[in-house]
């Protein structure tokens, strides 16, 4: 973000939001959000829900889009391969990029390929038997968290102590995925990193006023309090999250998340390649620790992304 664009000609943009994920409702204010943001800056701007609308009546008149779209249909590479066919720029991580980070199977594989750190875990596919379900848990050890392979927002995840809770949990995140993961829970501090065309941004620290940051902690829980640039954090955080993103072929916004445990030592959880734009969201937050935003940074990245694509 080393180039600032303090004044420019009015874009025309076309924001995505809604459409039907179960992160619809946080795709919706994301959306909105963003819109006022660029709208503030001078832009004109139409807030477009590919629910009720098809992408092909975006206007051709349209600059630039800035896809809002959480979860499956938005994040999963389906949008992404939609608008590279309109001929329209836009902005965001590849549709192979996007494919690989929304399924959390597949990404903690190519991570742990590249000598990146992940937590022990299995995968499952949604039908696996519950005899085997319950051997994983039991190798894995408590507490640890089943997942969806392919979700966000916290949407399926399960925090499990005991062998007990495993089959009601695995059935849960089944619900809303093809695969599911079993993966050793860290203790330890959660922590988030932006990373914004290659360049990392100031650390987020969240300390949910609950066990973690589900749901409710991330979108409507004000007990959740954030610690942007905390200290005492390991020296190659940073690194390890830029080589992730890297070895992901991440681009535009995304925010990896992680934890650190008592030993200091760093795990990767996901990279989201289409963070929340919210109140409540954590890429704004870091932004304002730099100084700039969410208008300026919104208004940054689509000004490059029509320079790219021209």
């Amino acid at each position: 973000m080393s180039q600032t664009f303090s004044q420019c000609n009015p874009l025309r943009i076309v924001v995505l939001s809604g459409g039907d994920s179960a992160e619809r409702e946080v795709s919706l204010e994301s959306g909105a959000c963003v819109a006022v943001a660029l709208r503030q800056r001078g832009h004109r701007v139409l807030q477009f829900d590919p629910s009720i609308l098809a992408l092909h009546e975006i206007p051709r008149t349209t600059d630039v889009i800035f896809p809002m779209l959480h979860g499956t249909g938005g994040e999963d590479g389906t949008l992404q391969r939609q608008l590279d066919r309109l001929g329209i720029p836009w902005l965001g991580s590849s549709a192979e990029a996007s494919a690989l980070t929304f399924d959390k199977v597949a990404t903690r594989e190519i991570l742990a390929k590249a000598g990146l750190p992940v937590a022990l875990g299995i995968s499952f596919s949604h039908d696996a038997p519950s005899n085997l379900i319950r051997a994983a848990s039991i190798q894995i050890g408590y507490p640890q968290v089943v997942k969806p392979a392919a979700q966000g927002s916290s949407v399926g995840i399960t925090i499990v102590d005991s062998e007990q809770e495993i089959v009601a949990a695995a059935a849960e995140a089944a619900r809303w995925s093809d695969m599911f993961l079993i993966e050793k829970y860290i203790e330890g501090r959660e922590v988030t990193v932006p990373v914004i065309n290659g360049e990392a941004f100031p650390v987020v620290e969240i300390l949910p006023a609950s066990r973690w940051y589900d749901y409710s902690a991330k979108y409507t829980d004000d007990a959740t309090r954030y610690d942007v640039a905390p200290k005492n954090l390991p020296a190659n955080l940073t690194d390890i999250v830029l080589a992730a993103c890297e070895t992901c072929q991440v681009n535009g916004i995304s925010r990896t998340d992680l934890r650190v445990d008592s030993h200091g030592h760093v795990w990767i959880l996901e990279i989201n390649t289409i963070p929340g734009m919210t109140s409540h969201s954590l890429v704004p937050m870091s932004a304002r620790a730099r100084g700039i935003s969410v208008g300026e940074l919104c208004e940054q990245l689509l000004l490059q992304s029509v320079a790219r694509f021209r």
